[in-house]
Parts: structure tokens; sequence; C-alpha cells
């Protein structure tokens, strides 16, 4: 219990140093320090409707912070998450736009398995190619994202471009077919209560499963596990394959839920994010959540600050990036110190 204390006495640490960074940019760069320092970290809490698209754009920070945390647990590194995203939102939109007028209960199911599917299927070959070939992960899953998201870009500007629309955007999936709003005219929708279930639906596996004690000794030592008998090859595939599933199911309810298509770049960095989403939860999937809030709270605070205070949205990026940097040094030094426990 000590050291799960201390261990997150050290997150809270990390982001009040961001924060405070973030604080003294502003102080330094803004005309009016003290109305752009209220727009950036007060506003959004101001009303229903600032506050509902920060809960909404958390939802697939949390997505993607799962599945780089599963990954991550189990000595895979996905660095391929934003392809994934992309490549789950064009296949469950494709599924929904041709399903067209059938029953939402049977549609929104079929949607997300299909997105679900695509992501998890092309993050599969990552795993197999380490475990099997002992192709270096990070390489492989990075090189085939970077490829699916010219693929996409293509298939959204060409085949299944919504011409009329005069967008670079996907056919828009029916009314029928988009989740429920909640605090409207904000963009929050039903898909949150996804989330938080799948976050602990993980929790369970990870900590309540033998399979998920099998990802977590093998994420410790690959040769602990390889001779206490655990079949680290397998570890590998369904590592990465459970990661991009779910990465591909964050952009999947994101179109679900938000845009209705597919517009091109949507993701927005939500797989980059999601890395460090999962660095700050250090891999914990209920650690996720209020991880991919406080990203999300800083994007939603440079939003908010740019058009009420004229503060521009970058200073959101210079806060993400030192709380990145800081987790990431965090993280090396524990390593290279030997202080990493099986749990």
């Amino acid at each position: 219990m000590k050291g799960r204390a201390f261990t997150v006495a050290r997150a809270l640490f990390t982001l009040a140093i961001a924060l405070a960074v973030g604080f003294v940019v502003i102080v330094l760069t803004e005309e009016e320090p003290l109305e752009a320092t209220s727009a950036f970290f007060l506003s959004v809490f101001t009303n229903t409707f600032y506050f509902g698209n920060l809960l909404s754009a958390s939802i697939p920070l949390i997505f993607t912070g799962l599945a780089a945390s599963i990954a991550f647990s189990s000595s895979s590194f996905n660095l391929g998450l934003e392809g994934q995203v992309y490549l789950g939102a064009l296949t469950g939109t494709y599924i929904g736009v041709r399903m067209g007028g059938t029953s939402p209960l049977i549609v929104v199911p079929v949607v997300l398995l299909s997105g679900f599917l695509s992501g998890a299927l092309v993050a599969g070959i990552s795993g197999l190619l380490k475990g099997f070939r002992g192709v270096n992960e990070l390489i492989s899953s990075l090189l085939l994202s970077n490829g699916i998201v010219l693929v996409v870009d293509y298939i959204i500007e060409g085949p299944f471009n919504d011409r009329p629309s005069g967008l670079a955007a996907s056919t828009s999936l029916g009314k029928e077919v988009i989740l429920p709003r909640i605090l409207e005219p904000s963009s929050l929708h039903s898909g949150l209560f996804l989330a938080l279930i799948t976050a602990v639906l993980l929790w369970a596996f990870m900590f309540r499963s033998r399979p998920g004690y099998d990802f977590r000794v093998t994420g410790k030592s690959s040769i602990f596990a390889y001779y206490g008998g655990i079949n680290v090859k397998a570890v590998y595939f369904w590592s990465m394959f459970l990661s991009g599933g779910l990465a591909a199911v964050g952009g999947t309810v994101d179109v679900l839920g938000v845009h209705g298509r597919v517009l091109r770049g949507f993701s927005g960095g939500y797989g980059w994010n999601g890395i460090a989403v999962a660095l700050i939860a250090r891999n914990h999937p209920l650690g996720v959540i209020p991880a991919a809030l406080f990203f999300a709270y800083l994007e939603s605070g440079a939003q908010i600050a740019s058009f009420e205070a004229g503060l521009t949205p970058e200073i959101s990026r210079i806060v993400q990036s030192v709380v990145f940097y800081l987790v990431t040094a965090e993280a090396v030094l524990s390593f290279m110190k030997g202080g990493r426990k099986v749990d």
C-alpha cells in the first residue's frame, strides 16, 4: 500500500510541475495573464457545454490509454495506435453505412466489433513478428501505422468520399447509429459509459485473471515468465491484439458519438496522447481514467482560452510535452535503477 501511495504521489507531483510550467508560460507570454490563466484553468468548469466537451474529449484517450497500457504491461510496445484508431474508425463507418436501415441494437455492436477486429489484426501482426521472428514491434507497428494512415486517407478522399459535402470525409452514418448525446449542446455522448466499463473490465482481466497475471509477469521479465511455464510468444501476440483492438474501438466510438463520419485527420494525435496517458497512469487500467481526463482538460482549456483570452493553443502542447518528458524520464531512471517489481 505504501508503494502504491508513493507512486500516486509521484504522479501528482509530476502533474503539478506541468501545470506550474503552463502557468509560468502564460504569465510570460500573455498581456493579460490573469484573464488567460483563468480561461485556461477554470473556464472549463463554468458551464455544462465546456465540461461536456471535456468529458467527450477524454473518451478516445481512455481507449488509447488502455490500449497502450495493456501492451506496455506485457513487455510489448505498440507505437501504431494512431493508425489503428484511424483504421477502426474507417472499418466501423463502412460497415455502419452498408448496414443502413438495420436496427441500432444490431448495427452498433457489429460496428464496434468490426472496428475492434480491424485494429486487433493489424497490431497482432506485430505481435506475431516479435514472438516468432524476433522483429522489433516498435518498428513494425509504427511502419504499419504510417502506411495505414496513408491508405485510409486515400479511401476517404477517393472511393468512400462524400463528394456532395465537399469535405475530405467519408459517407455519413445514419442518424439511428449515432450514439445518444448527454449534456447537450455539448458533444458528450453515451460512449463515455462504454469507456468506463472497458477500463473496469480490463482491470479485472489484468489483476483478477490468470491470463492477466501472465501478461504482467511477462512484462516484468520475459525470461522469468518463460521458465515459469508461460507461453511468452502467445502473450506478445494477444497483448498486441487486444491493444490494437482497443485503440480501434476508440476511433470507432469517436465517430459514432461525435463526427458521424470519418474526417481526414480527425484523430488529432489520439494514439500518441494515449501513450502519454498510459505512462502517467503507470499502465494501470483504472489510473488511465483520471490521466485521460487530465489530458482532455489541457486540450479543452487551451481551446477555451484561445477564443476567450486570445491564448495560443500551443500552450497546451507545452504542458503536455512537460508531462510526457517528466514521466518518461522517471520511467527510464526507474528501469535503470532496477526498480521494477512484480505486483
